[in-house]
């Protein structure tokens, strides 16, 4: 199996230079990003790491795609890098008995999933890479249905920013890169039932990242049928997901030019009780001064957040599964969430977007811009604020075991990315 891993990572390495030959498609892309991360004194991070903290980080995908009549075959090659203060204090932490979440290094690992496909090249005090496959799958279609297993990505709901139906590696809230989900193992399947209704399925097996079995406990079972009825768009969705029963309905409407949307989900949850979730919100693009305007706005309710932000810092069992298996990303009930995007020339646009906790008044604002510089050159510089009382999610949480708190800090980064 290592043998066919490497063979496979040697053979996406091939795929560096642009070309379209025999059918194949090869391409790919690279991203580098510089951060200056300012800290309070009593941050986990000034305290365990470098104040101001200067992180540096490297996205690499090569990508091999193949179409031949019915069949597909996709591969995606990743290195990801990381390196800096934060890494470093992150390592300092862990090494205190400091919860971290997710991997130390907070790069994607394969403990969870069916087949190892990552492999780590670098893990030093101030620096961490992983090569992997993101992507190996082969599809079959016919006319009104396909089949695709391996490693690839799936989305489902109709959030924004929160996402209660997209409970298989959503991004996060406050991620500026999501051009790529990252990949499971599944298999999917896809059937049309009418000329606009479609039935979707996936069986996703995962593994008990402590024993390193395959567990039904672990995995994801999960079907969503799409009906178009006078206007309306709904999702029909039901799921066994790590143990648990979940049902879901989507439903979106235009509205005066304007797109509305709601997704609710309702879990059984494993120890008792039920838990619903919802996201609800509206888009609308216009034009103001001659020039392109999009924003939109959204509420989120989590039904397993915490109605006590004096909780955080040792959040319930059910919030506190879902943010270490990378599935939530916030703490509390309430949250609403405003986004504007100005084109400000076709080749610059900027960004601005606000997510505040209702429940405790903290505040994350994101501000950006983005330049085409070339067909194939995108350039991004950009601002991240937090705010908030100390004890507020956005604030600073205070970090179990210590007199600190764990708060994003300011940061101002830069970001290049070039593709081929």
């Amino acid at each position: 199996m290592k043998r066919f891993v490497r063979a496979l990572l040697l053979a996406a390495l091939a795929t560096s230079a642009p070309a379209v030959a025999d059918d194949w498609n090869f391409g790919g892309h690279v991203k580098y990003q510089y951060a200056y991360v300012d800290f309070r004194a009593d941050d986990i991070n000034a305290v365990f790491g470098g104040d101001p903290a200067r992180d540096q980080g490297l996205d690499l995908r090569l990508k091999a795609e193949n179409r031949t009549g019915p069949w597909d075959f996709a591969a995606h090659y990743e290195l990801l890098a990381v390196a800096g203060d934060t890494l470093e204090a992150r390592r300092r932490m862990a090494a205190a008995s400091v919860p971290v979440i997710g991997t130390v290094t907070g790069l994607p690992d394969d403990r969870r999933r069916l087949f190892d496909l990552t492999h780590e090249t670098t893990d030093r005090n101030r620096l961490a890479a992983v090569q992997r496959l993101d992507r190996l799958s082969i599809s079959y279609s016919s006319e009104g249905q396909s089949l695709r297993f391996g490693r690839q990505a799936v989305s489902w709901g109709n959030g924004l920013v929160f996402q209660p139906l997209d409970f298989v590696n959503p991004f996060s809230p406050v991620a500026i890169d999501k051009e790529y989900k990252t990949g499971d193992d599944m298999l999917y399947g896809q059937w049309l039932v009418r000329e606009q209704d479609d039935l979707q399925a996936i069986v996703l097996r995962r593994r008990d990242p402590a024993t390193r079995r395959v567990e039904s406990s672990q995995s994801t079972y999960a079907a969503k049928y799409r009906a178009r009825w006078s206007g309306f768009d709904f999702d029909f969705l039901g799921a066994r997901h790590f143990g648990e029963n979940l049902a879901g309905l989507g439903v979106v409407r235009s509205i005066g030019g304007a797109v509305w949307r709601l997704d609710v989900s309702r879990t059984g949850l494993e120890r008792g009780g039920n838990a619903t979730s919802l996201v609800t919100n509206m888009d609308y693009s216009w034009t103001w001064s001659g020039k392109n305007v999009y924003g939109y706005a959204e509420y989120f309710r989590s039904g397993v957040g915490e109605s006590d932000r004096a909780n955080y810092a040792m959040p319930g069992v059910e919030l506190g599964d879902r943010l270490a298996r990378g599935e939530l990303f916030t703490l509390a009930r309430d949250y609403a969430a405003l986004g504007l995007r100005v084109e400000f020339t076709p080749l610059i646009n900027l960004y601005g977007n606000l997510i505040a906790n209702l429940n405790d008044g903290s505040k994350y604002l994101q501000l950006r811009g983005a330049y085409d510089w070339r067909q194939d050159v995108q350039l991004m510089a950009g601002l991240n604020l937090s705010s908030g009382e100390r004890g507020t999610e956005y604030g600073g949480i205070p970090a179990a075991g210590t007199s600190a708190f764990v708060s994003a800090g300011k940061t101002v980064y830069a970001r290049g990315a070039y593709y081929f």
